[in-house]
């Protein structure tokens, strides 16, 4: 199964996006991270919030988390590096094999759609505080770790 940024039907968020939800993401993302700046693109027609930090994973000189988060709850949160990494987390519909429900993860260092290299998420959260302070405390291990080799490996998060 292959992902075209979001055309695909069966790899689709649902329902618009909600400008109020990206708000509280920035928000409870900015609150634990004082460098993170965040911008909504439209605040009238949203499409994504965009949190940029100076600083990465090993080294990457600046770091990128776009969230789309919609108005029924679905979410995809990319992470995205100048060292050209990519990963997502994502709860939405699919057609991969696995995971059997909604929430998964696309792994570094591409955000792979390969239907053999999605997995599931380690985010039970759905609250959206909860979700920025589990997307936020899992990329501050990879800091530690100075590797995104166990990104998506937490447990109970936040």
């Amino acid at each position: 199964m292959q992902f075209d940024n979001g055309e695909n039907e069966s790899h689709a968020l649902r329902g618009s996006i909600d400008v109020a939800k990206l708000d509280a993401f920035r928000d409870a993302f900015t609150s634990i991270e004082p460098m993170a700046s965040g911008t909504i693109d439209d605040r009238l027609d949203p499409r994504e919030l965009r949190l940029t930090i100076p600083y990465g994973v090993g080294d990457a000189e600046e770091t990128t988390f776009t969230v789309r988060w919609t108005t029924v709850g679905d979410y995809n949160i990319h992470y995205s590096d100048t060292s050209e990494r990519n990963l997502r987390w994502d709860i939405h519909p699919h057609e991969f094999s696995t995971p059997s429900d909604d929430r998964h993860f696309h792994p570094p260092p591409d955000a792979s759609n390969v239907d053999t290299n999605v997995e599931g998420s380690c985010i039970e959260a759905n609250r959206i505080d909860l979700v920025a302070r589990a997307v936020h405390l899992l990329w501050r291990q990879a800091i530690d770790e100075n590797a995104l080799d166990s990104i998506n490996a937490g447990t109970n998060p936040p």
